[in-house]
């Protein structure tokens, strides 16, 4: 966004907090996804602000958070259900190692950028616990791989969703201040399913990568 781009001239916080990720679909939601929605959302917090007013910022700010609100009520729903699936079959969470974690580094540059990380490590926290029911013979493959690929798929969404509707919002700040969240909603349902410019996985490759990482 070019008002943000111009906005980055002045000085603002942040700072840095590292987070190890074990699975390489968490590695790649946060690749491909965490800076996309940190960036559109500094831009409602911050930049939205200084071009139309608080309340209009308030008033998009109320979707982001809607959106964000439900995709963590739905993994925690989804971990509980893994969770209640194990216990039926004698199998606990324990002892699943990874070939290759990866420490990565999120800027944080709004509150709001904390919760999509915090997403992306209940993500992780999730794909564990299918791992381990997949590796014991409880989750048959391809219901494995559809899982993966659409939850993957719905977290990148999110955030090409979040840099969907602040583009709307800062081109409704300039145009017509007082109609930002309107302008904002318009068209929600048809953002653009985006991962930050990577062409989307099939659940076959989806399916192969999974094996890959599991027995590397």
């Amino acid at each position: 966004m070019a008002t943000a781009s111009r906005d980055n001239s002045k000085s603002h916080p942040y700072f840095t907090q590292k987070v190890k990720l074990h699975s390489l679909h968490a590695q790649q939601v946060f690749d491909r996804g965490f800076e996309l929605c940190a960036s559109a959302i500094f831009s409602l917090s911050v930049v939205l602000r200084i071009i139309g007013t608080d309340q209009q910022a308030r008033e998009v700010e109320g979707i982001v958070d809607e959106r964000l609100n439900k995709a963590f009520e739905d993994i925690r729903g989804e971990a509980a259900r893994l969770e209640k699936l194990a216990e039926a079959n004698g199998i606990e969470f324990k002892g699943i190692e990874y070939s290759r974690p990866k420490e990565v580094e999120a800027k944080i540059t709004s509150p709001r950028a904390v919760r999509y990380l915090g997403l992306i490590r209940e993500f992780d926290s999730m794909v564990a616990r299918l791992d381990t029911l997949w590796l014991s013979g409880v989750v048959p493959d391809g219901n494995y791989s559809r899982s993966i690929y659409e939850w993957k798929r719905r977290l990148l969404r999110l955030a090409g969703g979040i840099r969907s509707i602040a583009g709307r919002a800062m081109i409704a700040a300039r145009k017509k201040g007082g109609q930002v969240a309107e302008k904002a909603m318009d068209g929600a349902g048809a953002e653009v399913e985006t991962q930050a410019d990577t062409p989307e996985a099939t659940p076959e490759a989806e399916a192969t990568e999974a094996a890959a990482t599991t027995t590397a």
